[in-house]
């Protein structure tokens, strides 16, 4: 049970760790004309899979390590600093990602307004980092199983029933921005918590769900019942949102809709019951997925590393060699040969990460002390 459990979570977010680096080269090389078919339309919903994908599996995640660790991490041993650390570590780089320059001369003295807004503007890793704290706290606090899943609920509904109320709050203008980002998606803001913290709190309370059954021996009845809901809820909610949306015209951002969440959430599970399903039944996913899957945060920010950095001929990046120009094809091709530079590396990294036991915090720590004296030396 042990190694479905594993290999099934590994499985999932590997596909989406994969299919990320496909966002991302589209959405920043693939050339602007092609929105406008139909087939890309197709592409793009399933690439609006992947943000949702990542918050509801890191809390699905997050469960499964806190019902192992739970008097650990009340009793502030160990594991409760390994634990927070991890979630500050997903904060720092999701805010690193977008530091107007690396270096701390130029970030007092060049960046703008606009640099600092996209800086403070909240990306899938911040919505993970906050929505993870969140939860990690009310772990820890309530001791009751029902009472922790009862407010993990209210939380999960308060972040997506009024998600299209608070979507007309101009927060900006009584908060701070660097606050105001995480409610709604004001300046460069794409994943606030509203409504997707809702994933994660269904990710949270659905691992609960699943603990329970395997400690029973009815684990494939809670999968098989996933996948029926998840089935029901995105075949049901999907005409009903495109018809809102594109023949009624009642409303033109699906994201603080309520069908907008219920379709991608009933999709979600109906993956993590494939995922499931073949892991029972094939054995060990390949590790070309499996692996990825384990070093998600690695593989987030090498290849981000790789379309971004500036290491081409004439002081090129990848995306600002082809700026949306290529075809679906060609992004696919480059899709195909970041993936084979990220696979050894996530394989390497994980091999010395488990074969030595203190290699991965002393490499993090390296990394980030090293960083911290080029940033403000240079």
């Amino acid at each position: 049970m042990k190694t479905t459990r594993l290999s099934f979570i590994d499985l999932m977010r590997g596909i989406t760790i994969l299919v990320m680096i496909e966002v991302h080269v589209v959405n920043s090389m693939m050339d602007y004309s092609l929105r406008s078919t139909g087939w890309f339309q197709v592409v793009n919903f399933i690439n609006g899979l992947v943000a949702p994908s990542f918050i509801f599996i890191s809390g699905f995640s997050f469960m499964l390590t806190a019902q192992t660790k739970l008097e650990s991490f009340r009793r502030l041993k160990y594991d409760f600093f390994r634990h927070l650390g991890r979630i500050i570590l997903i904060w720092f780089a999701g805010y690193m990602l977008h530091i107007p320059f690396f270096s701390l001369d130029k970030c007092l003295n060049r960046a703008t307004w606009v640099h600092w807004i996209k800086f403070f503007s909240v990306d899938v890793l911040q919505c993970i980092a906050l929505g993870l704290l969140v939860i990690f706290l009310l772990r820890i606090i309530i001791k009751s199983d029902r009472v922790f899943l009862a407010v993990t609920a209210m939380l999960g509904l308060a972040a997506v029933l009024p998600a299209q109320y608070v979507y007309t709050i101009e927060f900006e203008r009584f908060l701070p921005f660097y606050l105001a980002a995480y409610l709604t998606p004001v300046y460069f803001t794409i994943f606030p918590i509203f409504p997707f913290f809702g994933f994660m709190a269904c990710g949270v309370i659905l691992a609960w769900v699943f603990i329970k059954s395997g400690e029973a021996g009815n684990e494939s009845i809670v999968i098989k019942r996933s996948l029926v809901t998840g089935a029901v809820a995105a075949m049901a909610s999907l005409p009903l949102m495109f018809y809102l949306k594109d023949c009624a015209g009642l409303f033109t951002d699906v994201r603080p809709n309520i069908l907008f969440f219920t379709a991608r959430l009933g999709i979600l599970y109906v993956i993590l019951a494939a995922c499931y399903y073949y892991c029972r039944f094939r054995a060990k996913p390949s590790s070309i997925i499996i692996y990825p899957g384990r070093e998600s945060l690695a593989v987030y920010l090498m290849h981000l590393q790789v379309l971004h950095r500036k290491v081409l001929p004439g002081g090129h990046s990848l995306i600002t060699m082809y700026p949306n120009v290529l075809g679906f094809g060609a992004c696919l091709l480059v899709t195909c040969g970041i993936i084979l530079l990220m696979i050894p590396m996530a394989m390497v990294w994980n091999y010395w990460k488990t074969r030595y036991k203190y290699f991965g915090r002393l490499a993090v720590f390296t990394i980030i002390t090293a960083g911290a004296l080029i940033f403000v030396l240079i």
